[in-house]
């Protein structure tokens, strides 16, 4: 049987002023009868053509486009192999689970605008990719045994300075600014003035150095965002371009967070060795222990650390900053044994004397319990 992961979905506001699918690019969809949008939350799913079974169950549809303003799994990159389309998102795609691509065919208009049909065919059976219409309300499922019109979909290009928007949704407020995190399987950078994007350069018990990205953010790399207002409107990015690789990120990203049966795909928070970004007791933006958190939530980033870090990493943006807080070793004397660490939390020495502790190479490392600078 093969499978069929349909990457087909929707999104966007009210019609507006859009463009139809027009060469490779970013785009949303948006169903033509339901104006439901789509967004991904599993990379599985099947559409079974000869038997004319579907679980579309990874794709999920929501009326209101605050829900998928500030989504990246709403956000699709849609290119031509031949007369037909590969659809990619979060890490994923048509033709890596399918082994071919998908077909889109036109089929009238309205204001002005294209409407599209999505299917698959085996040549006997076709298969479209319709809203399933199974839940009435703000979200829905994707489906196949809709027909007509909600068989229609529209296909607006990403626009930063439009309606068809994509935006950060601040979710911390530390130090007087907004912050989140965001893990996008495509490139951005900011649109609005003053949004600023950052990477993890250094993590150390207590610290964290941030560093800024300039430019674009390239695809697949989970970063912190500061914010310059409460709404994903306030905080455009520009979706696509080019930027440059960045090394030595000490964020991991999590695309999804899916607890469907037959679709679980998520990341267990470890409230030992895993700190997410947030607010310290002092009121300074850190990345700290989550009380009450299961599981990672989609596309956001989170810093796994030893397990004898401290709740409370603080974020600090220069590295003088960061260094700022390491005790230097001016004499050792009475040769106490001590556990010595490395920066990274690997274990060195059990019980170090002093004279082992003084023949470390140079740099940072945990003794006794302590940072300290050799």
């Amino acid at each position: 049987m093969k499978k069929i992961f349909t990457l087909i979905v929707a999104a966007a506001t009210t019609l507006g002023v859009y463009a139809d699918l027009n060469g490779d690019g970013y785009y949303r969809v948006e169903n033509y009868k339901t104006k439901r949008y789509a967004s991904v939350i599993d990379n599985r799913g099947s559409i079974d053509i000869a038997a004319t079974t579907a679980d579309l169950q990874a794709i999920k549809l929501w009326l209101v486009f605050d829900d998928v303003s500030h989504d990246p799994a709403s956000v699709f990159y849609i290119s031509k192999v031949g007369s037909e389309y590969q659809l990619t998102t979060q890490g994923t795609g048509v033709y890596q689970i399918i082994d071919h691509y998908l077909k889109l065919r036109e089929n009238g208009n309205s204001k002005g605008q294209k409407l599209y049909m999505a299917y698959g065919t085996d040549g006997r059976v076709t298969k479209y990719l319709a809203d399933g219409n199974s839940w009435s309300g703000n979200r829905g499922t994707m489906g196949t045994n809709s027909s007509g019109d909600y068989r229609k979909w529209f296909i607006l290009p990403m626009d930063a300075a439009g309606e068809n928007f994509y935006g950060a949704m601040p979710d911390v407020d530390a130090d007087g600014s907004l912050y989140t995190t965001v893990y996008a399987s495509f490139p951005f950078s900011a649109y609005s003035s003053g949004v600023k994007m950052y990477y993890v350069s250094n993590v150390k018990n207590g610290w964290v150095e941030l560093s800024e990205i300039e430019g674009t953010v390239p695809a697949a790399t989970p970063v912190v965002v500061e914010c310059v207002g409460t709404e994903p409107g306030d905080n455009r990015m520009t979706v696509g371009g080019t930027g440059s690789a960045v090394s030595g990120n000490k964020l991991k990203g999590q695309y999804f967070n899916c607890d469907i049966a037959g679709h679980i795909n998520r990341v267990k928070y470890d409230p030992t060795t895993m700190r997410v970004l947030g607010r310290c007791a002092d009121g300074s933006l850190g990345f700290v222990k989550a009380s009450g958190l299961d599981y990672v939530p989609a596309n956001t980033a989170y810093l796994v650390v030893p397990g004898w870090y401290e709740d409370e990493l603080k974020c600090v943006k220069t590295h003088s900053e960061f260094e700022a807080d390491v005790d230097e070793i001016e004499a050792v004397g009475g040769n106490k044994p001590r556990a010595v660490y490395s920066i990274t939390g690997v274990q060195l020495y059990q019980d170090a004397t002093d004279e082992e502790i003084a023949s470390l190479p140079k740099g940072i490392y945990i003794i006794g319990g302590k940072k300290v600078k050799i």
